[in-house]
């Protein structure tokens, strides 16, 4: 007993301890604001876990993604009823598929193909289509940023061969395109 005790505080140390305050907040920011604002918020606070986790680690936990994508799927529900679930599991669908040619590139990791279909849950398939789009000119400015951090002016000349071997914690870029579009659909 004392060895599983052990095994489950270890796992709530370091950045796992922003779980518990987010989660304990969640249906208050769902609540908070008008029709659809709440859920913007949810994705935020969920956007900025999966980035505090990706920029420590270098990783987006499988469960953070699921709790993130049960969160939007409870608050479709809660929202619009059964007819919401469909919306809401196509954004997700969106988000995942349109990142998922990233993966297939080598550029991300499977975590931030699970990360943004998870907080396309939260949009629906316009929305997805909106998240993708920013996450992926923040991601542009992060790669950029990282160079230019690395190698100097210099590294743009020669990006290509600069960016091997640089890790990039693309959660960052998921996190700054989601907060882009909360910005973007004026929650205050």
């Amino acid at each position: 007993l004392a060895r599983a005790e052990s095994s489950a505080l270890s796992q709530l140390s370091g950045p796992s301890w922003g779980l518990l305050p987010a989660c304990l907040f969640m249906p208050w920011l769902a609540s908070h604001g008008g029709a659809g604002q709440g859920n913007l918020m949810v994705m935020a606070v969920m956007a900025l876990l999966m980035a505090s986790y990706d920029l420590i680690s270098f990783r987006i936990p499988n469960q953070l993604n699921a709790l993130a994508a049960l969160g939007g799927l409870v608050l479709a529900l809660a929202r619009g009823g059964w007819s919401a679930l469909p919306d809401s599991l196509l954004g997700g669908l969106v988000a995942a598929g349109l990142m998922a040619i990233f993966f297939f590139l080598g550029a991300v990791g499977a975590g931030d193909v699970k990360a943004l279909g998870a907080l396309g849950v939260y949009l629906g398939p316009w929305g997805a289509v909106e998240l993708f789009y920013l996450t992926v000119l923040a991601g542009g400015i992060l790669a950029v940023t990282r160079i230019l951090v690395a190698h100097g002016p210099r590294g743009l000349k020669n990006w290509r061969v600069m960016a091997r071997g640089l890790k990039l914690p693309y959660g960052l870029a998921i996190c700054a395109g989601a907060l882009w579009l909360v910005v973007i659909k004026g929650v205050s």
